[in-house]
């Protein structure tokens, strides 16, 4: 039983390894930032929800954002990004509150939707 222990330890040490070496990409390609071509990314304004994607096309990066209130008809608003461009969408505030604003941005080739939580001003 010593001896069985003692081969199959390196093995499956091994196995391990190689396994780890063909997981971790992918993992990291999962955890790159911004958004992946169709695939949906969840929008909240408040009241306002929707969603929004992207393909990527020969002229540039195809957005389309559908955006509705409760049980309203939804909105579907469409924009082709090229790098360093953004679109955003706002909903107005209370009288003496501010407005909730969602930007969709390309970087590079990166296009990242920034969400009133997260939204840093520079």
């Amino acid at each position: 039983m010593r001896a069985l222990s003692r081969d199959l330890l390196p093995l499956a040490m091994a196995a391990g390894l190689i396994a780890v070496a063909f997981i971790a990409p992918v993992r990291a390609a999962d955890k790159a930032p911004g958004l992946r071509p169709a695939t949906a990314q969840k929008i909240e304004l408040g009241y306002v929800t929707g969603v929004a994607y992207y393909t990527s096309e020969n002229d540039g990066y195809h957005v389309v954002a559908t955006l509705s209130v409760a049980d309203g008809a939804p909105v579907r608003v469409a924009a082709t990004l090229q790098p360093e461009q953004a679109m955003s969408f706002s909903v107005p505030g209370a009288p003496d509150g501010a407005s909730r604003t969602v930007e969709i941005a390309r970087r590079g080739d990166v296009l990242t939707v920034n969400e009133p939580a997260r939204l840093v001003l520079n």
